[in-house]
C-alpha cells in the first residue's frame, strides 16, 4: 500500500533517512543505555535574506530531529515507523525538546546558503518508550493483556445462537471469533484457549449456561480463567438481497463487541462492525460474511485494546475493604492512618459506615492480595487485624482487640 504523508514530515523523513545512512559510516552513533543514549549527528539549513544566525538554530534543531529518530528506529520495527509515521510527525518530532536531555555543537560551518552542525545529543529513551506505549505504537507481549472471548453467533437458517459456554456446544468457536483472535494474535496478544473450559470443576457453569451475560458475569468468568479482559460479543449473518441477473445473494455479517476489564468490570471500549459477502449458498454465505466481519472486528480490537490497555496500566486499582470491628473508634483512627502509610495507596474514601463496620474504596498501585500483604506486615500495637477473605478487588477485615 502506497503511503501518503503531509508536506510538513518531509523534512523529517529526510532527516530520517540520513540518520539511517549516517550510521552506515559511523557519522551518527549511540552510545551508553537504552534508557539515555548520546548520538551524534549532523543537522543542515538553508540561509536565507543572509540571515545566518536563524540557519544555524534551524540545523541544530535538524539535528535534535535526527537524535529522535535514531532512538525511535532502535525502539520501533520498519513497518511500525512507516504505519504510525504521521501519528509520530505530532507526538514525537514536533516536541523533540522534550526528548533531548541536553546536547553540545561539536562543529559547524557555512558555506553558500547551506549552514551545518555535527551535534552530540543525549535522548531519554524511557520518555520516548512511555510516550510510544501509551500512544498504543510500541507494544510488547509484557505489557498486553491475556483475553477470552466470549461470542454469541447465529450463521443465516439457524434458529438459535451458539455459543461455547453453553452445556451442547463446551468445545464451538464461531467463525467470527476466529477471524477476530488471529488479528489479535498477529498483535502479540495472548489468548486464553477455552476449549475444553467446562470441565474445569472451580467454575459453576449453571450460573452462565445462558446466552446473554451481564458484564459482571462476563468478567468473573473471565477472572476464573485467568484473562486480564473479555471480549462480550454477538455476530450474526443475514440474508441481505438477490444479486439481479445471477444465482448470487448478497450476505451481511455484524459483530458488536465489549470490552470488559476482569478485575472490576469495568467497560473499556464498545464497538459495531459489518462487512458483507455473496454465495449461492446461505450457510456458507453466511460464514464468509461472519469471518470477514471477524477479520475487521479483530483489527478494531487489536489497535483500541492496545491503547487503552496501556493507558490504564498506570491507573491505580480501587479495591474494596469491608471492616468489622470499627466500634472501637481509637483502634479505626489508628488503622485509618497506617493505611494511609502503605507504599501504592494513592487515595481512600468512604463508601459506607455502620454501628461497628465501615467498608473503604482504596485506590492502590497493585493487586489487592499485594495490600493484604503490607497490611499484615503492620504492626499496630493495641489491637491486631484478620483478614478472612482476599479476591481479586476486595479485602474483608476484622479489627480485634489486643
Amino acid at each position: 500500500m502506497r503511503k501518503i504523508f503531509p508536506k510538513f514530515s518531509r523534512s523529517i523523513l529526510v532527516s530520517f533517512c540520513l540518520a539511517a545512512a549516517l550510521t552506515q559510516f559511523d557519522i551518527a552513533y549511540g552510545q551508553e543505555s537504552a534508557e539515555m543514549k548520546t548520538y551524534v549527528v549532523i543537522g543542515a539549513a538553508t540561509v536565507y535574506g543572509g540571515n545566518v544566525s536563524a540557519a544555524r538554530e534551524k540545523a541544530i534543531s535538524n539535528s535534535l530531529v535526527t537524535a529522535v529518530a535514531l532512538m525511535i528506529g532502535d525502539l520501533l520495527q520498519v513497518d511500525s515507523l512507516v504505519d504510525n509515521f504521521p501519528q509520530l510527525n505530532e507526538l514525537m518530532f514536533d516536541r523533540k525538546n522534550t526528548y533531548v536531555r541536553d546536547y553540545k555543537v561539536l562543529t559547524e560551518v557555512a558555506r553558500g546558503k547551506s549552514y551545518r552542525v555535527v551535534v552530540k545529543a543525549t535522548v531519554s529513551g524511557k520518555k520516548i518508550s512511555k510516550q510510544l506505549s501509551d500512544a498504543g505504537i510500541l507494544r510488547t507481549k509484557t505489557t498486553l493483556p491475556r483475553v477470552l472471548f466470549l461470542v454469541v453467533e447465529k450463521n443465516v437458517r439457524e434458529p438459535l445462537p451458539i455459543f461455547w459456554w453453553s452445556a451442547e456446544d463446551a468445545n464451538f468457536v464461531s467463525v467470527s471469533e476466529t477471524g477476530m483472535t488471529e488479528r489479535l494474535i498477529e498483535a502479540g496478544f495472548e489468548i486464553i484457549d477455552h476449549r475444553g473450559a467446562r470441565e474445569k470443576p472451580l467454575v459453576n457453569w449453571d450460573n452462565y449456561d445462558k446466552p446473554a451475560l451481564t458484564d459482571q458475569e462476563a468478567a468473573t468468568l473471565g477472572a476464573s480463567l485467568k484473562a486480564d479482559v473479555v471480549i462480550l460479543a454477538s455476530s450474526t449473518a443475514s440474508l441481505s438481497t438477490n444479486i439481479m441477473g445471477s444465482d448470487m445473494r448478497s450476505f451481511n455479517g455484524t459483530v458488536t463487541a465489549r470490552a470488559i476489564r476482569t478485575d472490576s468490570a469495568e467497560l473499556m471500549f464498545n464497538f459495531s462492525r459489518t462487512a458483507a459477502a455473496a454465495n449461492e449458498n446461505d450457510i456458507i454465505g453466511g460464514k464468509e460474511a461472519l469471518a470477514k466481519v471477524g477479520g475487521l472486528a479483530g483489527r478494531e480490537l487489536s489497535e483500541q485494546l492496545a491503547v487503552v490497555w496501556q493507558r490504564q496500566a498506570g491507573r491505580p486499582a480501587v479495591v474494596e475493604l469491608s471492616i468489622q470491628g470499627t466500634g472501637h473508634l481509637g483502634s479505626y483512627v489508628k488503622f485509618r492512618k497506617a493505611l494511609n502509610t502503605i507504599s501504592g495507596v494513592e487515595a481512600i474514601q468512604v463508601k459506607e459506615i455502620k454501628p461497628n463496620e465501615a467498608t473503604l474504596l482504596v485506590e492502590y498501585k497493585g493487586k489487592a492480595k499485594d495490600l493484604a500483604a503490607a497490611l499484615m506486615l503492620q504492626n499496630f500495637k493495641s489491637f491486631g487485624i484478620n483478614i478472612s477473605e482476599v479476591t481479586d478487588n476486595s479485602l474483608q477485615i476484622e479489627l480485634v482487640k489486643g
